[in-house]
């Protein structure tokens, strides 16, 4: 299926709101023991106020995903974003990609990833990073296949829950490993 990626603006906010609630609470809902606070983070998170915050801050990029004409993905990146499991200063994560789970397999998540090496090569860090949920393991390997490596844990806690997660990298001279 052919898709289109878009740089989104603040117009898009609706958008990135809807796919962002509707996914992460598809995807990781069954690992909170108390749903209200799950609500809360997502509520806090895509926040249309904060929300047009972020889309507006020049560290920031959005991209969106489209397929027959109606949006189906968004990606975020932060251009400078520091991890402390590498020893650079140049460094550029990757800190959300979610594809509405109706269009799994149908390209959209590996258009994203070709629009976020196409960033790269123009602000060409060092390295690319990420994490992810230790549970989340489709996306684990979507990534390794793209040529992300583990390189260590991160926690982060949303109210009363602490959630592990791996960190990944790619040193971008190589390259990600995403099939045109």
């Amino acid at each position: 299926m052919n898709t289109i990626i878009t740089r989104a603006d603040v117009s898009h906010t609706g958008i990135i709101e809807i796919i962002g609630k509707k996914t992460f609470r598809k995807a990781f809902e069954h690992l909170f023991d108390h749903p209200k606070e799950l609500i809360e983070y997502l509520d806090y998170t895509y926040d249309p106020v904060k929300l047009t915050r972020s889309i507006r801050k020049e560290n920031n990029i959005y991209l969106l995903a489209w397929q027959e004409g109606k949006p189906v993905g968004f990606a975020k990146v932060k251009k400078h974003s520091l991890n402390d499991h590498i020893s650079s200063v140049a460094q550029m994560e990757l800190q959300k990609i979610y594809v509405l789970f109706e269009h799994h397999g149908r390209g959209a998540g590996t258009a994203l990833l070709q629009g976020i090496e196409n960033i790269a090569r123009v602000i060409n860090p060092d390295y690319l990073w990420l994490d992810t949920h230790i549970s989340n393991e489709k996306a684990i390997r979507v990534y390794e296949k793209s040529g992300f490596k583990k390189i260590g844990k991160h926690f982060f806690t949303i109210g009363t829950q602490t959630f592990e997660y791996h960190v990944l990298s790619l040193p971008v001279a190589i390259g990600l490993r995403v099939p045109i």
